[in-house]
């Protein structure tokens, strides 16, 4: 028979069916060593599921036994059901600029449908019962019980359901021949002792998990051919008609029960100790699997070590389409396969994923949290642990992109730069707030990321600083064996924390640090050396005392200006020596080796300030404050006594290495190199950034599109005052081959301003996506990429210019708009006919992916746009009409005037969805080719007459070519068009980076 015949007969049949409930217990993994208490009467759910890959669907029959351990009765019982989310009309563009960050756009991983899933029965008790739908998002299903379950007694909870799969990337999808099946199943909320139940909505950008560890036992079916990676283990395998098999799945408790399976997998495995490691990815991902599964028998035993057994005796890694780059399941990993498909420059960052995900198996897995209401406690730790580790094997702030022999020229980062960078650029904007807060009040991911895993990640660096590292591995032991299969809270971690140490004031210590906000701020204020002699014992054959060597007396007066004076050391490099010495905030003074240190009175705002005396053999050249960089400091850049600069010549200097991204998040850099860039310049640029304060830039080439030399540059000071605003000024000069200072035939000039960033772009490529500015200008270009005024000499101005761009992805719209408003009023700076001048632009956009009502045609998409300008007096050339970002079919000075108007349209179509084509070891990938039919029309006038109107038509290649795997992703843009009405000449070629719109 076919599967979807099949799957209906084995639907109905699961329909009917009662299941016979299995008790599962540590006996039933034998291999693993378990001495982990588990607690009496744990939910427990048996499946019964029918996976059909050819009709997308999966049929289940699920059956929960549920035994209230709360002391008062239950009235209901509640459920969340994940996949009835369907993204809200207005929470799209939210979630759309979500995926941007990951690489991802809408059409590829926003479900266009959501609600999958569809609850054809459920009983209580062998009863039929009611249940209803809940929540803003319908994500909350609630049982109603005839009668109420009291306290200690069970009740069976049997459903039948059925999920549709979506082939878009997610938690439940099946894309390029991998099934993802996570969150995928009616799962219990958690009951609060009032006997109510929690109700958590569902979040698409993170992990909202709140439920109890539970017993799972699971019989599938599915296509023999299937490779399965799955929460628990595989116990029995049963060949079935029609090439299916019947695989049964059980294992020990876990937080919830995720399959990932593929007819494409390979599996790699090796015995780790009493844990069966294995990684299930594609043959051309072999390299890499075999890396992972490095990785994961390098930190299982480590973690045993750390924090105490791991409860089961398998233990999986499998490739997934799911956007993030890893991700925790029970007993299971999900890498992204773009992740898999990086260069072996990459393999730190596996190594990093691995490190962090395989740490949640201890850390949300066995020790449950909340992950709605309090993310810190699971993600915060794992933060840290993943930090420590790999500062243990590669060291700190070691470089996360490690590229072969000859090309370390390459752009990188340091691991510390990648995890603290981020933090301190949400903090410079202004930005702050309690680690402790639900993540609807977070609001986003990168509010997210900074409290939850970048604050909280330094505390427990900060709880680790404070016990000493065999004490802190202590309590983690002890926290771990005493909420192994429960459910860890805030509240509980500072109870526990108060019993283990108490004399360290740890419940107030925490709500400073995750609560209150407050911050520690280690400063060198003064630093005084002196040399000294140093004189050589008298002895027999030496009866005076001679002067043997110079001693060298150092002096550091050290503040701290903060709330809180956490410990610290003091690091001074001298010689071929490093010496440390505690700083110690509840002493007043105490000796150390060749020294001294004592509390002094300080005169700012209260704060004292520590005074080091040290004699040391060698003179100093470097002190830092906190060099293993253990605490979160407010200003890290007043750690050192004499600052550092990181240095970095390139012979080829890209926009990534001038982007944020990749500097230090704690010292200046300065960059040097031969570029190109996304406005086809290409030269020499010198680059200086200075972590959230600013970076100035200076070039000087050739633009070989409008032959002609440039140089220039552009300073801006970021973040001013602790908010959205910047301020900068750009300037660029450029001379044709005549060296003709006509402006019409070349391009110079620059603007100072003032800009209030609503929106950032997180392409290295793009200009903010939301802003407004006023500026100053001065020539006739003003900005990066403006095609310019074409007067006969220079202008200066004062302007405003306002952007909303909701267009995502950046690289490849799906969808979105784009509205952009340009005004400015000036002078001329040269002998003209008039004193000054007004002119303004308009520009509007969008785009639409025509979807399934269009049929054949459904992953095609359609974009308009407009735009228009008028400047006065209406003698000048105020706006050129040709340009590779305006009229395609016209050169660059083909036609120009005091006024024009334009209207394109586009139908943008797959031509190869899955090109799969890569060059340096995976570096760059080209992952998609499409094309586009355009129509460009449009005119101008000068003195009040209409030229003619000139139409265009054309077609562009657009390859969707990806760096790093997922590093960044740019459209490299092919256009070729050919005025066929108004205008003479053709064709006209053109190349750019994304789409024109």
């Amino acid at each position: 028979m076919n599967g979807s015949r099949m799957f209906r007969r084995v639907r109905a049949f699961l329909i009917s069916v009662q299941l016979v409930c299995l008790t599962v217990t540590c006996g039933s993994m034998a291999r693993a060593q378990n001495p982990l208490a588990i607690p009496a009467d744990l939910p427990r759910y048996d499946f019964q599921a029918v996976l059909d890959i050819e009709a997308l669907k999966l049929a289940a029959h699920e059956k929960v036994v549920y035994v209230n351990r709360t002391s008062v009765p239950h009235h209901d019982i509640v459920f969340h059901v994940y996949p009835k989310f369907r993204v809200p009309k207005d929470g799209k563009l939210k979630l759309a600029k979500t995926l941007e960050v990951l690489r991802l756009g809408p059409d590829e991983a926003i479900d266009p449908k959501g609600d999958r899933i569809s609850i054809d029965t459920v009983q209580v008790d062998g009863q039929p019962a009611e249940h209803r739908f809940e929540g803003d998002d319908n994500t909350v299903m609630v049982v109603p019980l005839a009668e109420p379950l009291a306290p200690g007694a069970s009740i069976t909870i049997e459903i039948a359901f059925v999920l549709d799969i979506p082939t878009q990337w997610g938690r439940w999808s099946h894309h390029r021949g991998i099934t993802t099946l996570v969150n995928w199943y009616p799962v219990l909320t958690v009951p609060k002792d009032d006997g109510t139940w929690g109700k958590e909505p569902f979040v698409p950008w993170h992990q909202p998990w709140h439920q109890e560890a539970s017993t799972y036992r699971m019989e599938l079916l599915l296509p023999k051919d299937q490779v399965v990676a799955s929460t628990g283990r595989i116990v029995d395998r049963i060949d079935q008609p029609d090439d299916h098999v019947k695989l049964t799945i059980e294992g020990p408790p876990t937080r919830d029960f995720a399959i990932v399976c593929s007819n494409r997998f390979q599996v790699v495995e090796r015995q780790v100790g009493h844990v069966t490691a294995r990684v299930l990815t594609e043959n051309k991902h072999d390299a890499n699997a075999r890396r992972a599964l490095d990785y994961m028998a390098e930190v299982l035993p480590l973690y045993e070590e750390w924090f105490g057994p791991f409860p089961y005796d398998e233990m999986e890694v499998a490739t997934s389409f799911f956007g993030w780059n890893g991700n925790e399941c029970s007993g299971l990993v999900m890498i992204d396969d773009r992740v898999f498909n990086m260069p072996a420059a990459g393999e730190r960052y596996l190594d990093h994923l691995i490190t962090h995900e395989v740490a949640h198996q201890w850390w949300w897995n066995v020790v449950g949290t909340n992950g709605y209401a309090e993310t810190f406690m699971d993600e915060g730790l794992v933060n840290s642990i993943t930090a420590r580790r790999l500062d243990m094997k590669y060291g700190r702030n070691a470089p996360l992109i490690v590229w072969p022999d000859g090309f370390d020229w390459m752009p990188t980062i340091g691991r510390e730069d990648l995890r603290m960078a981020s933090y301190y650029k949400w903090k410079a904007k202004g930005n702050g707030g309690p680690v402790m807060q639900d993540l609807g009040a977070m609001s986003n991911l990168q509010a997210l990321f900074s409290l939850a895993y970048d604050r909280g990640g330094k505390v427990v660096d900060m709880i680790a600083n404070r016990m000493g590292d065999d004490r802190f591995f202590e309590f983690l032991r002890h926290l771990y064996g005493t909420y192994a299969f429960r459910i860890l809270r805030y509240d509980d971690l500072k109870a526990e924390m108060e019993r283990f140490d108490p004399e360290g004031a740890w419940p107030a210590r925490l709500d400073a640090w995750l609560i209150q906000q407050a911050d520690t701020d280690w400063a060198i204020e003064h630093v005084e050396v002196t040399e000294l002699p140093r004189f050589a014992e008298a002895d027999a054959a030496n009866p005076a005392a001679q002067i043997d060597a110079m001693t060298h007396r150092v002096t550091v007066d050290i503040a701290q200006n903060e709330a809180l004076d956490e410990p610290t050391d003091i690091g001074i490099v001298a010689g071929e020596s490093i010496v440390n010495i505690p700083i110690l905030p509840d002493s007043d003074a105490y000796d150390i080796p060749g020294g001294r240190v004592e509390k002094v009175v300080g005169e700012a705002d209260g704060h004292p300030i520590y005074r080091v005396t040290v004699d040391l053999p060698a003179e100093p050249t470097q002190i830092e404050v906190d060099p293993d960089h253990r605490l979160l400091d407010t200003k890290p850049s007043n750690n050192l006594w004499r600052e550092q600069w990181r240095w970095r010549l390139t012979p080829a200097l890209t926009p990534v290495d001038t982007s944020e991204m990749f500097q230090a998040y704690d010292r200046p850099s300065v960059i040097l190199g031969p570029f190109v860039d996304q406005n086809a310049r290409g030269g020499v640029k010198l680059g200086y950034f200075a972590p959230n304060k600013g970076s100035v830039n200076a070039f000087f080439g050739a633009m070989p599109s409008l032959d002609r030399v440039i140089a220039g540059g552009e300073g801006k000071l970021t973040y001013l005052f602790g908010t959205t605003w910047n301020a900068g000024i750009f300037y660029e000069d450029g001379i044709n081959p005549n060296y003709s200072t006509n402006s019409a035939q070349t391009q110079r000039g620059g603007r100072v301003y003032l800009r209030n960033v609503l929106l950032e772009s997180s392409s290295v490529l793009d200009d903010d996506a939301a802003f407004y500015e006023i500026y100053t200008g001065y020539g006739n270009i003003f900005w990066e990429g403006d095609v310019g005024r074409p007067t006969p000499g220079m202008l200066s101005a004062l302007g405003f210019r306002f952007k909303l761009n909701t267009q995502a992805p950046f690289w490849d719209p799906a969808e979105g708009r784009l509205i952009q408003i340009d005004a400015e009023v000036g002078m001329p700076m040269y002998q003209a006919a008039y004193d000054n001048y007004t002119r303004w632009q308009v520009y509007l956009g969008q785009v639409w992916t025509l979807g399934d009502s269009a049929g054949p045609l459904e992953n095609t998409r359609v974009a308009l746009r407009g735009m228009g300008g008028m400047a006065w007096p209406q003698d000048v050339n105020f706006f050129r009409l040709g340009s590779g970002q305006v009229h395609r079919a016209l050169g660059f000075n083909a036609q120009n005037g005091s006024a024009f108007w334009l209207a394109t349209a586009e139908w943008r179509f797959p031509i190869v969805g899955e090109f799969g084509q890569s060059v340096f070891d995976r570096a760059l990938s080209f992952d998609k080719v499409s094309g586009v039919l355009f129509y460009d029309v449009g005119e101008t006038a000068l003195r009040g007459d209409l030229r003619p109107v000139v139409h265009g038509v054309g077609f562009g290649l657009r390859v969707d070519t990806v760096l790093f795997g997922f590093l960044e992703r740019v459209n490299l843009r092919f256009d070729v068009a050919q005025p066929v009405y108004g205008a003479k000449g053709g064709p006209v070629f053109w190349f750019g980076f994304n789409q024109v719109f």
